[in-house]
């Protein structure tokens, strides 16, 4: 049975099931929402019909002759490298981060706690440089030799000015000598961080009970790298901050005068940098999914803290878009051959609300134990009509494989037909390889979409069953992606997306991001009888600006659909539900934000910033301090009442390499 619901949009085509009553007249969100969609613009009469779609052939359990597009692998793409700031990209405004490492691939960690944060920042081999910020980072390390004697007069006027120093606690005399800590202790084993009192009042976005105390995992013979910090009893203004679970302390905090200096006993490598590579330590996660996870991104927020608390105007990149205090980004995995069709019902269903989702099409063209070959000559029409609501369509592979991170890597050039991984068994796959299921699957998408008269070019992925090949970063990124969300919460400890770096130990980021899925479906209880969970989860990432991934398997159309509706019905204030495609879209186009100018006039009361964006923008928003006023350029722009010590400016859409002037008034 075909049955097609037309109008403007292309509402549903269901195949093969029960009718069921769609809502007609949709239309797609316009540009008052929080991100627009962007419908694939087609003429509902030129629109290809699936009835008009030819049977596809199946042979000896193999689908063949579908439409597939050529997929280059670019293998000049490399990881990128770390690049120190020039001098004169240096200002007064940005944090100024003292690069001492002789690998510069420790200041990775830096770059994936500030960078996510919008915080503005430098990187420098050279101290005095350092120091000419409000804020200075020493990281990882700070050695003795690094500083001569002009480096340690330039310490001292600093402190003097009252700036603010953040380090990892090192073997420098002078440096433990201003922080009040005088020794410590490395390498006791240690399993979790806890904030003090004091720590929580310094640190205000760690509101929670799972912030405020951070698991380490590890066992007797696995541990963290961590320095039990020791305090002088004899130093004015030391607090502690956070200790470890003995209660020695792992967090200081010293006021010296009108200066401040925070010293860490953790390490960003550890705590950031392993976690986002998905090898926490045992104990270090509460639960693989379907958690509030903030082990991560407590580490972040702590620095966000810090900088809003001294930064003066405390100019930042807002981590979404419109002034939302967060994002929902609901998917689904296409990964059964009925869910194809039963997706006409959520797609419909969800644009009628205002939501965009992400589908992420299984193609699956080989019979094996696993299921029937299904990704036949009609599904490009099926995802035809999802663009067309506004919607977004990624990759979920094509063995679908619980066994993809052991699969070989390959070389790049397989290709439909002759690239035929085949299940023997739920736990065992021959013939698979990692380009092949990114290649692959990539090329039968967008070419099944150009048989359906919609130019599509697929930029998102998924792996099946959520497991996580160690190279698929590099691998991803070469094929042409720019997404991935296959990592779970519980396996990388953050809500936050994050570029993907290659393999340990030589890490290095890529052009890749990871959008880490938060909620999920499948796990009991059932769907319809977690709403109030999931609710809860989605309202603690906000208001940490984090968005919460959430992944819906459409193999009903009951329970699931209904609990979805639920959510959306109920989301907090200031949350928008969009595509994980078009949160990463936005993600990408702010990280690549560079701000040229923070500059402030007393006399007239202004402060101007001037940033260049990269690639266009929707959406784009700072946060500044509570004091700026008012806004006079550019127009367009607008500036929120005051909330949690802060203000959010809302920009217009900027357009790529063009540098934009902003003209705040205190």
């Amino acid at each position: 049975m075909f049955i097609s619901f037309s109008l403007r949009g292309a509402i549903c085509r269901y195949w093969g099931m029960a009718v069921v009553a769609l809502p007609l007249g949709i239309v797609a969100c316009g540009s008052d929402d929080p991100l627009s969609f962007d419908p694939v613009n087609i003429d509902d009469d030129e629109a290809p019909l699936c009835a008009e779609v030819p049977v596809t052939e199946k042979v000896e359990g193999e689908l063949r002759g579908l439409p597939k597009r050529d997929v280059p692998v670019d293998a000049t793409r490399e990881p990128r490298k770390v690049r120190m700031t020039p001098p004169q990209e240096h200002w007064q405004m940005q944090v100024g981060v003292l690069a001492l490492s002789p690998d510069w691939q420790d200041m990775l960690a830096i770059e994936h706690v500030l960078a996510p944060m919008g915080i503005p920042y430098a990187k420098t081999t050279a101290p005095k440089l350092a120091l000419q910020h409000d804020i200075a980072m020493f990281f990882p390390d700070a050695y003795e030799e690094s500083f001569h004697t002009t480096d340690i007069e330039a310490m001292a006027n600093f402190i003097g000015k009252g700036g603010v120093l953040v380090w990892r606690d090192s073997d420098v005399t002078f440096l433990r000598d201003l922080a009040g800590v005088p020794a410590s202790t490395f390498g006791l084993h240690h399993s979790s961080v806890r904030l003090t009192k004091e720590g929580e009042a310094a640190f205000p976005s760690l509101d929670q009970p799972e912030e405020r105390e951070l698991p380490l995992g590890g066992g007797p013979e696995e541990f963290l790298n961590t320095w039990t910090l020791e305090v002088d009893p004899a130093a004015e203004g030391v607090v502690v901050l956070a200790t470890f679970e003995d209660g020695t302390p792992a967090i200081v905090r010293r006021n010296v005068g009108p200066a401040v200096i925070y010293t860490m006993g953790v390490d960003f490598r550890d705590v950031v940098i392993r976690n986002q590579l998905g090898y926490p330590l045992d104990g270090a996660a509460r639960g693989y999914i379907n958690v509030f996870e903030p082990a991560t991104d407590a580490w972040l927020l702590m620095m966000r803290d810090i900088y809003d608390a001294h930064a003066r105007f405390g100019v930042r990149l807002h981590t979404a878009p419109n002034g939302l205090s967060g994002a929902l980004l609901i998917s689904h995995d296409l990964d059964w051959g009925p869910s194809y069709d039963r997706s006409a019902v959520y797609a419909a269903r969800e644009a009628a609300l205002g939501a965009s989702t992400t589908y992420f099409a299984h193609t699956k063209y080989v019979d094996d134990v696993q299921d029937l070959a299904f990704f036949t000559r009609d599904r490009g029409c099926q995802l035809a009509d999802f663009l067309r609501l506004g919607h977004a369509v990624g990759s979920h592979s094509v063995a679908h494989s619980k066994m993809l991170e052991l699969f070989e890597v390959g070389d790049g050039t397989e290709e439909y037909p002759t690239y035929a991984p085949y299940n023997s068994s739920p736990y065992e796959t021959q013939w698979g390889t990692l380009y092949g299921e990114v290649r692959v699957s990539k090329s039968l998408i967008d070419g099944s979409l150009d048989a359906a008269g919609v130019s599509h070019e697929t930029v998102s992925f998924r792996a099946g069953e959520l497991s996580y090949h160690a190279d698929s970063p590099l691998a991803l990124d070469r094929v042409g992606y720019r997404t991935d969300s296959t990592q779970a919460v519980g396996v990388v400890l953050t809500n936050f997306p994050y570029r993907l770096m290659t393999s340990w130990p030589a890490i290095q980021d890529t052009d890749v991001f990871e959008l880490p899925v938060t909620l999920e479906d499948e796990l009991p209880p059932r769907l319809d009888l977690r709403v109030e969970q999931a609710l809860g989860i989605i309202t603690k990432n906000a208001r940490n600006g984090a968005p919460t991934s959430f992944l819906i398997h459409p193999n009903v159309t009951d329970y699931k659909l209904a609990a979805e509706e639920q959510v959306l019905a109920a989301l907090p204030k200031g949350v928008a539900a969009m595509s994980v495609d078009a949160f990463s879209r936005f993600w990408r186009a702010r990280d690549a934000v560079t701000f040229t100018l923070i500059d402030y006039n007393v006399l007239e009361g202004t402060l101007t910033i001037s940033l260049r964006p990269e690639e266009a923008i929707e959406g784009l928003t700072l946060r500044v301090a509570e004091v700026l006023e008012a806004v006079s350029e550019p127009a367009g722009a607008v500036l929120s009442p005051p909330e949690d010590g802060g203000r959010l400016l809302v920009l217009p859409d900027l357009p790529a390499g063009e540098e934009v002037h902003i003209v705040l008034h205190y």
